[in-house]
């Protein structure tokens, strides 16, 4: 009678394990954004923040296409997640076909906060005086306005980050 437990016990092991590793590939094939995002990011040493629709309420992707003018498919910005460790965990992540868009700014922004969803708007009027240089938060935006400007706008829970190219910096500023 005791060997029937024994044999058992083995057979639901050796089915649980082999079942697990399907799950977990299954899991990491889950997307958060289309492919090509995904792809990207990978190349430029980050992944997909995985847990980024594991909260409530409406949501924005995590990626946003045709934030310069142009046709949509020509740029994207995306959250991603560094496979570095470091003390700014999260890149957005600037993917354009011409380079020469971004007007000099690098094509990835370091980032502290845990990301939100984005979306692009045009501002009829942007003083960067309330911003602050991405690279270097504890120095202010130039006192210049800007008009009809095309900001990335990351935004959850009434929470919001804008992010700006300057001649050739990021700037940002958070509102509520």
């Amino acid at each position: 009678m005791r060997v029937f437990p024994a044999r058992l016990l083995v057979t639901i092991t050796l089915v649980a394990a082999s079942i697990v590793p399907a799950a977990g590939t299954a899991a990491a094939d889950t997307l958060v954004m289309p492919r090509d995002l995904v792809d990207y990011a990978r190349s430029q040493g980050c992944a997909p923040v995985g847990d980024f629709y594991e909260r409530p309420g409406m949501l924005n992707p995590p990626y946003v296409y045709g934030f310069v003018a142009g046709e949509p498919e020509d740029s994207a910005a995306l959250w991603c997640r560094k496979l570095e460790k470091s003390d700014k965990s999260y890149l957005l992540l600037l993917k354009v076909k011409n380079p020469q868009v971004l007007g000099g700014c690098p094509n990835r922004i370091d980032w502290w906060n845990y990301p939100k969803g984005l979306s692009i708007e045009t501002m009829p009027s942007l003083a960067l005086s309330t911003f602050r240089f991405a690279a270097d938060p504890k120095r202010t935006g130039p006192t210049t306005t800007v008009s009809n400007a095309r900001v990335i706008m990351s935004e959850y829970d009434g929470v919001e980050e804008l992010f700006f190219c300057h001649q050739g910096a990021w700037l940002f500023t958070t509102r509520d």
